[in-house]
This record gives C-alpha cells, structure tokens and sequence, in this order.
C-alpha cells in the first residue's frame, strides 16, 4: 500500500513538473534575429541553418527554433586565385578575419576531396595558405551569446568551390620610350619560390605585394639604345618573356657658363670621383626589398625648369656635351625641398660633385636624388613619408645658382620624372583585380 501512495505521489509531482515545464515552455519566446553576414573569397554566403534557443526558468531546459535554408551550401564556382579571404561583419560592425570583434565562438573548417585540411579561428585561417588545387568544402559556425535583442544563436555556413590556381604573370607594356619605367606582376600560385627576372634593359627584382604578389620594376634608361629588349620571367618552374619596342626621345641642347673658381673646387677637384663612386654610385647597386610607397609621386619644390631631363649640355664651349639625367628646378634659396614619395633615406651628406645631398630608397633599387641643397633636415636610416621636409634649396657643389637637381633612377639607369607626376607612368601599373 505504501508503494502504491509512493508512486502516485510520485506520479502527481511529475504531472506537475510537466505541467510547468509546459507552460513555460508556452510563455518563453525565441527571439530570432538576422544572421552576421559572411563574405568568403568575395561571395556573400548565407547559413543553411540558423538555430536560435531561449532558456527556460530554471536553465535547465531551453527552447529552439530552427530555420533551414532551401540550399544546403554555397556554391562559389571555380576560384583562381590562393588567398581566400574570410568577412565577417560582426551584427553591424564590419571585421576581417582576424578581427576579435565578433562576440561569440567561431570555427571555420576546410576539406579537400573529403580530407580535412584546416580546422580553427578566423584568426589561424589568417595564416592558413591553400598549397593545392581541387574540389573544397567550407563549413563556417557561428555561435552567438544571447542578449536583449537576440536569443542564443548559432549559425552554420556551408560553401563549396573548385580551386584552380595557376601562376598569374601580367606585363604593363610592350612598348616604352627612352626614360620610361615598366612594371611586371607576378602572382606565383601555389609556387613555393618567389618568382625572378632578368632582362639586360637594367636591375630589376620583385618585390613582395603580399604571399603571393610580387611586382618588378624595369627602367628603360634615358639613352638606351632603340630596338627590341627582351625581359624573362620565371616562377614555378614555368618561363615567360616579353619583347619589348624601346623608342626614342626628343632632348634638347642647353649652352653654359661656370666659372672656373667652381669648377677647380668640384668636377676639378682630385678627391672627387673616389668621393663619387663611394658616396653615390656605390648606391646604383644596392635596394631595399620592400616598396614603401603607395601613392603618386610629387614635385620636390615649385619653380621654374631651368633644364630639362636628358638634354646635351655644352659647358664652357666645351664642343663635348654632357647628358643631364634629371630636372634642374630655379627656386629661392631656402625654399622647402619635399620628399617626392615615402622612402627611407640613404644617404644624406656633403658630396663634392653635388653639394648637401640627400638620396631616397622607395623599395625596389627606385631612387631619388635631391642635390645642391642649402640645408639637410633628415639623416640616413629615417623613414619618412611622401612631402617631408628634407631641406631646403641652395646652390652647393658643382652649381651656378639657386636651384635644386632632382634625379630619379632605378639602378644606375636615369628615368623621366614627369610621368611620374602626371600618373601615366607605367610604375602605376593597375592588373585590375
């Protein structure tokens, strides 16, 4: 008899417990809400499954609601290129994938023909790198904590794509006039090597982008003789070559006098080609490999040209000319000289050919030199940014005036400046993508 009042005792009190249990289950509402928008490899994805849960009293139990997708995953079709990159905009607030702004756990993982390559954070994708190509799924969770606007929620992504990367090697021209500058793109794929070049047009290296880009910059010199120049390129065990149709271009003549006090104390002055060759050209063979600028270069300074890039200058009725590998630009002395892009400098002195000097590495063996200056405001080793201050303009070493020499060259090649400040240069090369 005992047992029997036990067990409907016990019967009554599980009675009661599911009639709690279902009326709070009733009353509790699942606060659903719109999914953090994902943008994989440049595709928006949607979740297949967005599963939301409220608590009941007591948090022991809780309640779900589950809202499928009509599509099982996302097909992203065929991708091209290595780096895949995972967005994640953060309920309003956009993120990369190594952001830590996303609230909640995220797990992203890779297969490859049903083998699991990667399984982690955004933040380890950041650092993952596809090594080979074929048929990837991609599953994406997102666990997001509830709060006043949104019951606990977790959102699954599934993606699906065939991976068929190849290296991407992209020249800007085939054709260039004397002075110009050329710019050759690599994207080396699943490439182990960093890609090379050679071409007799002059010094050229790549330059990293980012794991996979690289970008070469060829100088075709101010008197390069005309014709057909061939540049090759290698990377993955694959060649590639691009002929190239050096034209000319027109230079004037200028005729000069300067006095011989000037001339004894630097083109005259025995100490100077030892002073030359380790001051400066000793630079013609040295480059950063890193590019440090992003932007179009500028003028150093305003005022008149007083001689052109390239031109044969007669000095003294010397029936012999010279060449000029720069612009030559009449200001007052004093005038600010301004760093024409970012660049760390590498030398910054009195030369006795060219006065106070100061020379810019922009990455690449891409240098620019600021010669004859009154005052030098910076020293060897700053890295400075596009329109410092790097002194002002004078008329110290081989000078008749106020003025300032401004010269570009990528080795110990001189290059026109002009399309450079106009943006038409070929250094400013755009692959589209």
């Amino acid at each position: 008899m005992r047992n029997k009042r036990l067990i409907a005792v016990l019967l009554i009190g599980a009675l009661v417990l599911l009639g709690a249990v279902a009326a709070a289950y009733a009353t509790t509402s699942v606060r659903t809400g719109e999914a953090a928008a994902v943008i994989f490899a440049g595709q928006e994805v949607q979740p297949v499954e967005s599963v939301f849960s409220e608590p009941l009293p007591g948090g022991l139990l809780s309640k779900r609601v589950v809202q499928d997708s009509a599509d099982s995953a996302s097909d992203l079709g065929l991708l091209t290129v290595a780096t895949l990159p995972l967005k994640i905009d953060a309920y309003g607030q956009e993120t990369s994938s190594a952001s830590t702004e996303v609230r909640g756990e995220v797990l992203l993982t890779l297969w490859l023909d049903d083998e699991e390559v990667f399984s982690g954070t955004p933040e380890e994708y950041e650092k993952f790198r596809f090594s080979e190509n074929g048929l990837y799924r991609a599953a994406l969770k997102i666990e997001r904590p509830g709060d006043e606007l949104m019951s606990r929620a977790v959102f699954n992504y599934g993606m699906s794509f065939e991976l068929d990367v190849q290296p991407i090697v992209l020249f800007s021209s085939d054709r260039a006039r004397q002075g110009d500058i050329l710019s050759v793109y690599v994207n080396r794929g699943f490439a182990a090597e960093a890609p090379e070049i050679e071409t007799e047009l002059g010094t050229a290296i790549f330059l990293p982008l980012s794991s996979d880009e690289y970008i070469a910059y060829i100088p075709i010199n101010y008197a390069q003789t005309l014709g057909k120049w061939m540049i090759d390129v290698s990377v993955g065990g694959e060649a590639y070559e691009q002929g190239i149709i050096v034209t000319g271009r027109t230079y004037k003549e200028q005729h000069m006098t300067i006095s011989q006090a000037t001339t004894d104390a630097t083109m005259n002055n025995p100490d100077g080609p030892k002073n030359w060759a380790e001051r400066i050209k000793v630079l013609w063979e040295t480059y950063d490999v890193e590019k440090y600028w992003d932007e179009a270069f500028i003028r150093p300074c305003d005022g008149r040209i007083s001689t052109e890039f390239g031109l044969y200058r007669y000095t003294n009725k010397n029936p012999v000319p010279t060449r000029h590998t720069g612009i030559d630009i009449a200001a007052p002395a004093g005038t600010p000289v301004l760093a024409s892009n970012s660049g760390r400098v590498v030398r910054a002195e009195d030369i006795i050919y060219t006065g106070n000097t100061v020379v810019l590495e922009h990455g690449g063996g891409l240098k620019t030199y600021y010669f004859h200056m009154e005052t030098m405001e910076v020293k060897e080793g700053d890295l400075i940014g596009r329109g410092t201050v790097l002194g002002t303009v004078g008329s110290t070493g081989y000078s008749t005036g106020a003025h300032l020499h401004f010269e570009v060259k990528i080795g110990s090649h001189s290059l026109s400046p002009w399309e450079l400040f106009d943006g038409t240069s070929e250094l400013y090369f755009d692959v589209g993508f």
